[in-house]
């Protein structure tokens, strides 16, 4: 990323009314979409929480800013404040009752319909929106919706491209990590973080851009599969359709070679777990291969494997730095020379 790049933006001091009316016009111009924020946390406990921000908002205390992205149609797609603006249109639309007041204790136990004259104030308080503007780069974006959401409830690097790159291919990813085997991978894993929220779908995007793109490829992952995924955006249904149609092969190559409990995992050992690398170098790989020649070669490609991952070469290249550009694209090399051999 340019270290001089610099954010377009704009403030502006929404009333929660219109916000409301935003959030729910037809088209939608506020996206507050649970598909890619996080699902509404502020009932997790009672209304306490809730009540407690509507209560800051009466009695005037300055907020902090909402921050929405700009998208192509000029909607805003919130990424940052989605469970302040949430909680306020729940009040007002009477989902809750104000609970556990510290302050404006005459409005405990209040719905919306029964504060009076506060609802008005509420309608009117204004909360400041600072909203990036279309034309910058999606880079950039990027880093400002991951950094806002370091402390809070951290979202995915996922359900951030979730957010910035919608449409077919993002649609995609999500049918495809559906499938019984990604799921039960995607499952199978230690977790990376606390939230592996669509860890799924990731999965699927590391094996299309690695396909598709692996030369751009340089040693940052997230960037890589960032920039990848941009690009997915002018894909056209034809393209989409093809797509879908070599990931299904691809994982039918790799079934058709391996048993399922030996899917994506290092098969010389009795106790085998499913790793990240197997994945990368499998799916590729065979998938570039007739089904006719693995069905003829299964038993020396599955030698194959075996050798490779024995080999005290690959497992130097696994024992650390598996991202890095070189150990990628060494252990390719190897199991390359190895697969060739075995379907001559």
């Amino acid at each position: 990323m340019n270290p001089k790049a610099t954010l377009s933006l704009h403030t502006v001091d929404y009333p929660f009314e219109t916000l409301s009316l935003r959030a729910k016009s037809t088209p939608k111009k506020l996206i507050l979409d649970p598909d890619f924020q996080r699902k509404y946390k502020w009932d997790k406990d009672g209304w306490a929480r809730a009540s407690k921000f509507i209560e800051s908002c009466l009695m005037r205390i300055p907020l902090p800013s909402c921050y929405f992205a700009e998208n192509e149609d000029k909607a805003h797609l919130v990424i940052d404040g989605v469970q302040r603006i949430t909680t306020v249109m729940r009040f007002m639309d009477n989902e809750f009752a104000l609970e556990g007041l510290t302050v404006l204790k005459a409005l405990e136990g209040k719905k919306f319909s029964e504060i009076g004259t506060w609802a008005s104030d509420l309608e009117s308080t204004t909360i400041r929106c600072v909203i990036l503007r279309n034309e910058n780069p999606k880079e950039l974006i990027a880093e400002i919706f991951s950094r806002l959401n370091k402390g809070a409830v951290e979202l995915s690097d996922q359900e951030i491209r979730h957010a910035l790159f919608p449409g077919d291919f993002d649609k995609l990813l999500s049918e495809l990590a559906e499938i019984k085997e990604i799921k039960r991978f995607k499952q199978g894993r230690a977790p990376t973080s606390q939230n592996d929220a669509r860890e799924g779908e990731e999965l699927v995007l590391r094996y299309f851009a690695f396909k598709e793109a692996p030369e751009q490829y340089g040693d940052n992952l997230s960037r890589f599969l960032d920039s990848f995924m941009e690009k997915t955006t002018k894909f056209d249904s034809a393209h989409i359709s093809q797509l879908r149609k070599e990931f299904k092969a691809s994982l039918a190559a790799c079934k058709l070679v391996f048993d399922d409990e030996e899917l994506f995992s290092d098969i010389n050992k009795d106790r085998r777990r499913q790793g990240i690398v197997y994945y990368d170098l499998l799916m590729v790989s065979l998938g570039r291969i007739p089904t006719k020649t693995l069905r003829a070669k299964r038993s020396k490609v599955r030698e194959a494997f075996a050798a490779l991952c024995a080999s005290p070469d690959f497992k130097r290249l696994t024992a650390g730095g598996l991202q890095r550009k070189t150990s990628i694209t060494r252990r390719n090399a190897l199991w390359d020379k190895k697969l060739q051999v075995a379907i001559k």
